[in-house]
């Protein structure tokens, strides 16, 4: 079956002469064209890293070629799918306008009963592209009647069927299943991508239905349908004489039943300090005239001269823009005769409070300059977005603050210095923050918009910044590992040669410089438990025991059994470890001719039935490498001397410990991987990450924000850094939240 074939279109395409689109419903095709743009460059950029993801962690090469052909065909099919998709969009608005009944063709569409005889692959596409369209239809339901109402006005008719309208999720589907049918995708890749354009599509339609219906409005259709629904760049688009003039009620543009709790309580703080040297030109409280409507507050606001973003120096001036100044003077700057209308106390509230949040934001030293000059120009679209929607100030989920708090964190580690890194993500902060001075007046996606597409941006960075910092960590911990394998073997060491002191000039080399290099490659492969290491620390007992046990005819017998067999471990191990030719057989000869030395005086010495029975109790052991040689009761297991070597190293670390370092030490124990710091250095000030934690070696690595080692340090130098104020955590909570927090705190208790 051809890739065609294996969807049937929910909308089958009808031939039609168009006929040209008024002017509302141009404006209502273009502004959704505009932002489904938007949203299906994001699910696109989505498929690409969901895909190539896939592919990586899939678990069969037959699964991973799949993915990875997959991502290829959507990458190099993207502009055609986009093609396509718009063409039949287009054609869509065509047919509205030409009379055609989009919904006729919903009569061929194959019904639920039916989908058992169609195969498998075909059923599970139209299953999914059914439970697609009928989730995103039932989520926006009655703003989808408003819309279908207004079109069905606009075209002088009694009334639209919901799949009559071009934008309603059941025709935004069947384009999207025409787009995949380019794509030769098997049924679990279709699947993803069908799934990634309702994340990233469908379930962001809620925000472009209601930017319609303001839209349509605007343009006179029904704009008595709903007041409640209203959104608040209507009362704008009617001028100063509509429902915000009257006495306590939907001024700005939300009814008042409509502010939410929140900015209802900041309202009362607001009204119990004295914040008239912020006022602009705000209604008295027994006022009854007209007032400044949303609309003509927001064309004020766009009207207003500002410092430019082009220049760096100019950029500063921002952290200085006072934005309730300059509304104040552009409003009597445009009054007729002197006058300008009033403002409502609400709209004056919206006003100084995004004000007091951005006061609080410009000066937050957990964000640069540079990033806050940046940042500060978004004061405008704030304000505009806080007039025409309270649910700012009230939804923590709210996107135009999710992405002013999105971007406040990705730049937590910028630093002044540059470089490409800091570069790009400097370019998409300033690209970000200028689309919505640029194009922000009603549309309230556009945040969510803009949203979704940084986090992709901040996803990649991500990813490459934690594929640097992975690299780092495991580098330390290989050197942690090693450093801790070279500790035991020193311990090991002292603690088998300790009851033979003191040994031979060339026995001490023999096992310092040669043999540690055997103990050391065992612990760092098999662990200090296992039968490979016993076997090497047996073989030192039993080398040791050769040379500088006690020995008489009794053991001698054992000696001539067990020197063969020693010279041979040694020989063997050496060679394992590529030791040095020269060296080893040296070293082996002088051990050997030592060896012969103790059996020639062996033979000299009587011995008692008790020495016999040990050493025939040792010659059994000797092929038993887990049977130690030495054994007496303070003796500890590998276990117990790895902890006690683990508590030596970390009492090392804390002898310079004063007192006035615990509460430091503490908070250093607090402190998680990924957290963020100001750090003093020669150079000046700089942001620092926590990438790696090593407590039992006493070994704290900071990195930038590439994720490249800036300084390593122990516990007791990190908690005096800390104490004298060389390093700081940087608070990267949600920055929307921290700056509300402080003007509740600062309303609450004002300077006298």
């Amino acid at each position: 079956m051809s890739p065609q074939e294996k969807v049937v279109s929910i909308n089958p395409n009808v031939q039609s002469k168009p006929k040209g689109l008024s002017v509302p419903v141009k404006a209502y095709s273009d502004l959704a064209q505009k932002e489904l743009k938007v949203l299906l460059r994001a699910m696109f950029d989505s498929a690409d890293d969901t895909l190539f993801k896939l592919s990586d962690k899939a678990s069969s090469n037959e699964q991973q070629e799949r993915y990875f052909n997959a991502m290829r065909a959507v990458r190099l099919k993207r502009r055609q799918m986009e093609t396509k998709f718009f063409e039949g969009f287009s054609k869509s608005f065509s047919d509205l306008s030409s009379g055609i009944s989009i919904a006729a063709r919903q009569q061929d569409k194959v019904s639920m009963e039916s989908l058992s005889l169609v195969e498998n692959e075909e059923l599970e596409e139209r299953v999914a592209l059914e439970t697609m369209s009928n989730k995103a239809t039932s989520a926006n339901k009655t703003t989808l009647s408003y819309l279908n109402k207004r079109i069905a006005y606009l075209l002088s008719k009694e009334d639209l069927a919901e799949a009559d309208n071009p934008i309603a999720p059941i025709n935004l589907c069947d384009h999207f299943a025409e787009c995949i049918n380019l794509l030769e995708l098997e049924i679990e890749a279709r699947l993803i991508v069908y799934k990634l354009f309702d994340q990233f599509v469908l379930s962001k339609l809620s925000d472009l239905y209601e930017s319609l219906d303001t839209l349509l409005v605007t343009h006179g259709a029904l704009p008595d349908l709903s007041p409640k629904k209203r959104q608040p760049a209507s009362s704008g688009a009617q001028g100063g004489n509509d429902s915000s003039n009257s006495q306590g009620g939907a001024q700005g543009g939300v009814a008042a039943g409509d502010i939410k709790p929140i900015f209802r309580s900041l309202q009362k703080l607001l009204s119990q300090v004295q914040v008239s040297q912020h006022d602009v030109m705000v209604a008295a409280p027994a006022y009854q005239g007209p007032t400044q409507s949303v609309g003509q507050l927001c064309q004020t606001l766009s009207d207003l001269e500002v410092p430019s973003a082009n220049d760096e120096n100019e950029l500063q001036g921002w952290l200085k823009f006072d934005i309730r100044e300059n509304l104040r003077g552009a409003m009597r700057a445009g009054a007729r005769d002197g006058r300008a209308l009033p403002m409502s106390r609400k709209d004056n509230d919206a006003i100084n409070l995004v004000a007091m949040l951005f006061e609080f934001i410009l000066e937050d030293r957990n964000i640069t300059p540079t990033i806050r000059a940046i940042l500060a120009r978004l004061q405008l679209p704030m304000v505009k977005l806080a007039l025409q929607d309270q649910r700012f100030f009230d939804q923590k989920s709210h996107p135009a603050r999710s992405l002013l708090n999105a971007l406040a964190s990705a730049a937590v580690g910028f630093n002044q210095e540059s470089d490409r890194f800091q570069e790009r993500l400097k370019f998409k902060i300033e690209e970000v923050v200028t689309r919505v001075c640029d194009d922000f007046e009603t549309n309230l996606d556009l945040f969510d918009m803009l949203l979704a597409d940084f986090q992709v941006f901040q996803e990649k960075e991500s990813h490459r910044v934690a594929l640097v910092t992975q690299r780092l960590q495991d580098a330390e911990e290989g050197k942690a590992k090693t450093e801790k394998a070279r500790q035991w073997v020193k311990a090991t060491l002292s603690q088998v040669t300790e009851a033979y002191r003191p040994l031979p000039e060339f026995v001490e080399t023999l096992l310092s410089d040669a043999w540690s290099k055997v103990l050391f490659l065992n612990v760092l492969k098999s662990g200090f438990e296992s039968e490979e290491w016993n076997e090497a620390v047996f073989t030192i007992e039993q080398m040791l025991w050769t040379v500088a046990g006690e020995h008489n005819r009794s053991t001698r017998p054992v000696l001539l059994k067990v020197i063969p067999m020693v010279q041979k471990k040694l020989r063997k191990g050496l060679n394992d470890v590529s030791f040095n030719p020269y060296d080893s057989s040296r070293l082996l000869k002088e051990l050997e001719t030592l060896q012969i030395n103790m059996l020639k005086e062996a033979s000299t010495k009587d011995g008692t039935p008790e020495e016999l029975e040990t050493s025939k109790n040792y010659l059994v052991k000797s092929h038993n490498p887990a049977e130690r040689l030495r054994e007496s009761d303070e003796e500890l297991s590998p276990t117990e001397t790895m902890a006690a070597i683990d508590q030596v190293l970390t009492q090392q670390s804390h002898d310079s410990d004063d007192d006035s370092l615990g509460e430091f030490l503490q908070k250093i124990d607090d402190f998680g991987a990924g957290s963020w710091f100001r750090m003093s250095k020669d150079e000046g000030e700089i942001r620092t990450k926590l990438a790696a934690a090593l407590p039992k070696l006493d070994k704290y690595i900071l990195v930038n924000h590439a994720g490249m080692k800036v300084h390593e340090c122990g516990k007791v130098e990190f908690a005096k850094m800390l104490r004298d104020g060389r390093i700081s955590l940087i608070d990267n909570g949600a920055v929307f939240d921290r700056a509300l927090k402080s003007v509740v705190q600062n309303l609450r208790t004002p300077a006298s």
